[in-house]
């Protein structure tokens, strides 16, 4: 489809990138190196650099000395909901880090898609910068022979200087982009990196709307920390039901347990709603990507035959000129397509521990 072959033109365009480092950032010269970033790539040095993962070790790490101490403790006051817990706490801040850990290869692989996304805008900008460019010497020449308007060349520079504009834009967003990128895996600013395309632009989740939300209820952080959170009040129930403990704290713990058991329902009536929403998400953002691709297929053959009537003499300057931002226009509504789908797409698998 002529549609595909033009979207891998914009990604193999991106790839030159990482064969000239002068285009990849500002901040490098010719002597230093520079680091290829893939997705996985990138998701490996955050996981490594990311300052908020360092955080989350060191939370796991108090913890642990937590339980440590709580254990020397129960050896002159045995307490068993006192040991569990201390567990509790540990493996809280175990799945706090989890949760860390997806939530920043969650900001990566969307700073990474974002980043390659701006670097396509910025080749659409600079491919309509040189057509425009091109029809306004055109243009200007059929002028000069009495063939254009003085409007028709008001026009086509008028267009020549909104394309230099959108140039600009694009590539001060490319480069917000690659910063961004930088934060998120821990680099520093300075770093030189070459950031390379995926190799698939768009990918299918191969699940059912039901194997879905199963798998995110089964994997929600949330979930877990609330069955324990309920298992913990079960136990301090437990331990007050004997003849030395008050009625009235017996009552504070049979409230606490009844309280566990409410948060825990809405929490899965709230994720089960949010798995639906995910899952709707990403397959009306496969729908835009099928439609875009559709409508850029029909600007192409639109720019395509506007452009032949107007070489042969057959159409104005402005109809050539109003295909050209149809094209543009349809092209970026590809690219951001694409984006789209796949940032809903990491986003459902993120939710369903993936």
């Amino acid at each position: 489809m002529q549609v595909r072959r033009t979207i891998t033109m914009f990604v193999c365009l991106v790839a030159a990138m990482v064969l000239v480092p002068t285009l990849v950032t500002a901040e490098q010269t010719p002597a230093e190196e520079v680091l290829a970033i893939t997705v996985d790539k990138a998701v490996e040095i955050a996981n490594d650099n990311n300052l908020a993962l360092a955080l989350a070790r060191l939370e796991v790490e108090h913890a642990e000395k937590q339980l440590t101490k709580a254990q020397a403790d129960a050896a002159l006051a045995p307490s068993p909901v006192a040991i569990r817990q201390a567990e509790v706490v540990v493996e809280t801040q175990e799945l706090l880090l989890k949760q860390a850990r997806r939530q920043v290869d969650l900001q990566v692989r969307s700073a990474y898609y974002t980043a390659i996304s701006k670097m396509q805008q910025r080749v659409i900008a600079e491919e309509s910068l040189d057509q425009v460019e091109q029809q306004l010497k055109i243009i200007t020449a059929k002028h000069e022979e009495g063939l254009a308007t003085k409007l028709d060349l008001i026009s086509a520079e008028k267009s020549v200087l909104q394309a230099q504009g959108s140039l600009e834009s694009a590539l001060a967003e490319e480069e917000l982009a690659v910063l961004e990128l930088k934060r998120v895996m821990g680099l520093a600013y300075t770093e030189p990196i070459a950031i390379e395309p995926a190799d698939a632009l768009t990918e299918p989740i191969e699940l059912s709307p039901e194997q879905v939300v199963s798998k995110v209820l089964a994997n929600s952080l949330d979930l877990i920390r609330l069955q324990w959170a309920l298992e913990i009040s079960q136990m301090q129930e437990e331990s007050a039901r004997n003849e030395y403990t008050a009625p009235l704290i017996k009552d504070i713990y049979a409230n606490r347990r009844m309280k566990a058991e409410l948060d825990l329902k809405e929490a899965t009536r709230a994720i089960y709603l949010q798995a639906k929403q995910a899952w709707y998400s990403f397959t009306q953002a496969e729908n835009r990507v099928q439609l875009s691709e559709k409508e850029l297929e029909a600007a192409e053959e639109n720019y395509r035959i506007v452009k032949t009537r107007f070489d042969g003499g057959l159409e104005i300057p402005n109809s050539l000129l109003r295909a050209q931002i149809g094209l543009t226009s349809a092209q970026h509504a590809a690219v951001a397509a694409i984006f789209e789908h796949n940032l809903a797409r990491i986003r459902l698998l993120n939710l369903m521990g993936e």
